[in-house]
């Protein structure tokens, strides 16, 4: 009879036993590649196809999960996408994976081209700090790292830091993302949708078992800041589009005052006469440099000299290209930057403010530029009358020709222009905004405050916001340069 009673107890615990060891994981300070001879003992495939001691990711929901839980850990990958292909790295994370309730955190997996499929790309830890820039391409391996110690996330791709995330005691989410939240939990591997393939050559993992004390965000968790991260897990493009290495800013140091606080940056060039790039070769030179950066490469096409400096091919090696209107000559020969006093001439307001609507519709009709910047920048002389001298007729002059040629709007941080009025006539017209810093050293970057300001008040959405063509697409290349100087 005591036989009897204690056999089943037995039973559990040999089976408790197995499973533990079955399920206990990786080694804790150990780097453990990951291969077909010890998957299955780490973790549980659904449509994985394992091909030559690589991991296929082809069909939607394919995916890998850990059989263990963990929290401190090291993960490195080599992975490669075909094309249209979009995966998702998770962790801290349910064994079930559920759509409709986010818990955990998303690594997205996406090298498509821009304006194709989904907006966030590889190493965007998703809804918290949303990439928008390409860092690896289909159909070539790439590294992804990710590293999760204490209440610190990183996310690197091909070595650069492409996100950072550093969560705070008491973290403020959406109502249906409270579950985004660190924890001792499982880690999966999942293709989420029907095109193309995401191949695994290799996957190494290095748990960490030691109490690892968390450290304290990099940036005041303020009013400001709640908004941005509110923007950032309803996953609005909160980019920068307009900045410059000036006044001592470094590469390094703009994209980490992206990450910390939680938008990402397009970095330009001043090209044009009398400016650091001049032609196709400084041009070449400068993109080379910057290819490998985490940052969306921009061209501000300075003066209207810039039409005769360079070709349409080497134009097309950036995302985008931008101008303004603050240089052209005046009906009597004076070259003219509005930002200049002493080179800015006012003969007569009216007269002034037409001429100065004529050469924005002259450029933004002729050059092929994706974006208007600086825009409605007025002297010195008139600022103060800004309202008054932006007419109804004038904004929608500035308008219409926008529209028609498919010049996106900047919304500028450091002018604060356009004013709220002529950004609602523009949203109601259908035009697609940008925002911009335009700095001028390396401590005036801000965090986009009036931005931020004209979404909430104007109800800008996702769809009104421009994000760059694929390269194919690209305007210089389909419209060319304009066989003279525009103004």
């Amino acid at each position: 009879m005591l036989i009897k009673r204690i056999l089943p107890v037995f039973l559990v615990l040999a089976v408790a036993v197995y499973l533990i060891a079955r399920y206990r994981g990786p080694e804790p300070g150990v780097v453990t590649k990951i291969d077909k001879s010890n998957l299955e003992k780490y973790w549980k495939s659904r449509d994985c196809a394992v091909k030559e001691d690589q991991f296929h990711l082809e069909k939607n929901g394919a995916s890998l999960t850990s059989r263990f839980r963990i929290q401190n850990f090291e993960m490195s990958l080599k992975i490669k996408t075909t094309q249209g292909a979009i995966g998702q790295i998770n962790f801290a994370t349910s064994k079930s994976y559920d759509e409709k309730h986010s818990r955990g955190y998303s690594v997205v997996i996406n090298n498509s081209d821009y304006s194709t499929g989904f907006a966030q790309k590889t190493g965007s830890l998703s809804k918290i700090r949303n990439n928008f820039v390409r860092n690896a391409e289909d159909n070539e391996w790439f590294d992804l790292n990710i590293i999760v110690m204490g209440n610190h996330i990183s996310v690197s791709v091909n070595g650069k830091l492409i996100s950072e995330y550093i969560e705070p005691a008491n973290a403020k989410r959406l109502e249906n993302l409270t579950g985004i939240v660190l924890s001792r939990s499982f880690i999966s591997l999942r293709k989420i949708n029907e095109q193309g393939d995401i191949v695994i050559g290799e996957m190494k993992i290095k748990p960490v078992t030691e109490e690892i004390a968390p450290i304290l965000p990099t940036v005041k968790i303020d009013s400001l800041q709640e908004v941005i991260d509110s923007l950032n897990q309803r996953e609005f493009p909160l980019i920068d589009f307009h900045v410059h290495l000036k006044g001592g800013l470094t590469m390094d140091q703009a994209h980490q005052h992206a990450m910390d606080n939680g938008f990402c940056y397009g970095v330009a060039a001043n090209c044009g006469l009398k400016f650091p790039v001049t032609n196709d070769s400084t041009l070449n030179i400068y993109l080379k440099s910057i290819q490998k950066e985490p940052v969306f490469k921009a061209m501000q096409c300075e003066g209207r000299e810039w039409v005769t400096l360079f070709s349409p091919e080497a134009v097309a090696g950036f995302d985008y290209i931008f101008t303004d209107a603050m240089t052209w000559t005046d009906q009597k020969g004076r070259r003219m930057r509005l930002w200049m006093p002493d080179e800015t001439f006012v003969d007569n307001d009216q007269q002034f403010m037409d001429m100065l609507v004529g050469k924005i519709e002259g450029i933004m009709e002729n050059e092929p530029v994706d974006i208007y910047v600086n825009p409605t920048f007025l002297p010195a002389q008139l600022a103060a009358r800004y309202d008054e001298l932006w007419t109804k007729e004038r904004m929608e002059r500035v308008v219409n020709v926008l529209l028609r040629n498919q010049v996106a709007l900047e919304i500028n941080a450091r002018y604060k222009i356009p004013s709220i009025a002529f950004i609602k006539k523009a949203k109601e017209a259908g035009v697609k905004f940008t925002f911009g810093t335009n700095n001028t050293k390396n401590d005036d970057l801000y965090r986009m405050e009036y931005c931020l300001k004209v979404i909430r008040e104007v109800h800008l959405t996702q769809e009104d916001i421009f994000m760059p063509k694929a390269k194919a697409d690209r305007k210089i290349l389909k419209k060319g340069l304009p066989a003279a100087i525009t103004g």
